[in-house]
């Protein structure tokens, strides 16, 4: 990605980001929570590092991502993922209330290739 491109989603006002912190203040897991289609929301970006999985910390941050993106008027929500994120993903996301609205079977050459138009989420 351009640096001109990540500046501006950086600077957007409309595109949340939370880092969670263990004790010691070291980040463990964070969300990019996109607000910038209106009541639209998309969870751009999710994760944990392995070591603190488990604990329910997962729940947390997600619990506190979907309230953020309705406490900020969205009507939706939206979340995507696929086989390369962590098997627990989805199951995590459905016991959240997210529910499976589409399901597509690609095969991509990473970074050879370009994203195709209509996966692009900017």
């Amino acid at each position: 990605m351009p640096d001109t491109d990540l500046a501006a989603i950086l600077d957007d006002p409309a595109v949340h980001f939370m880092v969670l912190q263990d004790v010691s203040g070291y980040p463990v897991g964070f969300y990019e929570l996109d607000l910038r289609r209106g009541g639209d929301a998309n969870l751009a970006y999710f994760g944990l590092l392995s070591r603190v999985m488990g604990r329910g910390l997962g729940r947390v941050l997600l619990d506190h991502a979907v309230a953020r993106a309705f406490d900020a008027g969205s009507w939706r929500l939206r979340v995507n993922t696929c086989t390369l994120d962590h098997p627990h993903a989805l199951p995590n996301y459905r016991r959240a209330g997210f529910s499976v609205r589409d399901v597509a079977s690609e095969i991509w050459n990473v970074p050879d290739e370009y994203v195709p138009q209509k996966l692009k989420r900017l």
